[in-house]
């Protein structure tokens, strides 16, 4: 084997995994600080999660079009619901039910 040609190997891929650990923990950072401010502004005020990103939908809807609205309608609020996929939850609900009676 070629031992440079493994030694630069493994530095690339030394470097890359503690890229994207630093990525990955930079991403848990800034979605638990946004999780803390929606948790505390809730707490405090009574103003809940769809509230406040419909709100911030609104001031987005101005400058970034789409990116407004999808914010508006997170959460699904205007989707019928998939029948599909609640017969599938029913259906788990009963064979868990069933087999915890058992």
């Amino acid at each position: 084997m070629n031992l440079p040609l493994v030694i630069g190997a493994l530095i690339v891929s030394l470097l890359l995994l503690w890229w994207l650990l630093s990525v990955i923990k930079a991403s848990f950072k800034t979605a638990f600080l946004v999780v803390a401010v929606i948790f505390t502004i809730q707490v405090l005020t009574g103003v809940g999660p769809q509230q406040i990103f419909a709100q911030v939908g609104q001031w987005l809807g101005d400058s970034m079009g789409g990116l407004g609205k999808w914010l508006q309608n997170w959460g699904g609020k205007s989707k019928e619901p998939d029948v599909k996929k609640e017969a599938a939850i029913w259906m788990f609900h009963i064979a868990t039910e069933l087999l915890s009676n058992i």
